[in-house]
């Protein structure tokens, strides 16, 4: 699974950023760019859902294999933004041709097929609405970071995992011990999500009301994005805990507060006495 933080929200800028990854991916053993160095993105406009490539006539020097590979990966991984429902290429601003000379239509994943050569799970992205500490551990902020993410595997999973990675903008701090293991988590048809986190959780967090706070609303705020999220539980090594580390009641499920942006003193949290909220900044 590959990341990157996404600062411009611009559609144009997503999609951009995707057809770099695709050409310049992280590195990591047996991946291999999808999109050959030779091969460069001229520019890439969005209307109406359809995402238009305009590529260098280098495209013309690939082999068979690298072209279905570049065009499927294009296509798939664009097609994973739910804003993007089909491709179109031009080669140096002129129509895409087929070897008949007909023009290539919009390109979608009903027509360029997947096969083996061409996983489905590594052209998979999503956009996750991270919440982490800001500077002076008043409250959280929001960070959308776009992520490569396999299709087998929970989104769940997948926020708490970059959680726990933590922040990519300066200034903003992570609210969970990095030694803390993602046991299972699991959300009900009902909309509890049971996140089942090691002991680390506990016994290395470094405690106080607010750096509590700031920890379950990081991870609850976060999972709630998610439609089918509605409350979230935690379970420490597969059991309940009446507490966290003092502050708060621990036992029953959370729900996402909206009003992250403003300091705790103006947050009505129901589960938290306010006479034991403490201006500390987690360490």
């Amino acid at each position: 699974e590959v990341e990157t933080n996404i600062l411009i929200q611009e559609q144009h800028e997503m999609a951009k950023d995707i057809l770099i990854q695709l050409q310049n991916p992280m590195p990591k053993e047996g991946i291999q760019p999808s999109i050959p160095e030779i091969l460069q993105v001229k520019s890439i406009e969005i209307k109406e859902g359809i995402a238009n490539i305009n590529i260098s006539n280098s495209y013309y020097e690939l082999d068979i294999r690298e072209e279905i590979i570049a065009r499927a990966c294009m296509v798939w991984s664009l097609t994973s933004l739910d804003f993007i429902t089909g491709v179109t290429l031009e080669i140096e601003g002129q129509p895409f041709l087929s070897n008949n000379n007909e023009v290539y239509g919009i390109m979608n994943r009903n027509n360029i097929l997947i096969d083996g050569e061409v996983s489905a799970t590594t052209t998979e992205y999503t956009m996750l609405n991270l919440y982490f500490a800001n500077t002076d551990a008043s409250g959280l902020v929001e960070e959308n970071r776009l992520v490569e993410v396999n299709s087998n595997q929970a989104k769940e999973k997948t926020i708490l995992e970059q959680l726990i990675l933590g922040p990519k903008v300066e200034g903003n701090y992570s609210t969970i011990p990095s030694e803390t293991q993602i046991k299972d988590v699991e959300t009900t048809s009902d909309g509890v999500c049971y996140v089942n986190l090691s002991q680390e959780f506990v016994t290395k967090h470094n405690g106080g009301s607010t750096g509590e706070i700031l920890t379950i609303y990081s991870i609850v705020n976060s999972l709630s994005e998610l439609e089918n999220v509605k409350k979230v539980q935690f379970l420490i090594e597969g059991e309940k805990l009446d507490e966290f580390k003092g502050h708060v009641d621990f036992g029953i499920p959370f729900e996402a507060k909206q009003s992250m942006n403003v300091p705790f003193s103006q947050v009505p949290f129901s589960q938290v006495p306010f006479s034991k909220i403490q201006e500390e900044k987690p360490k």
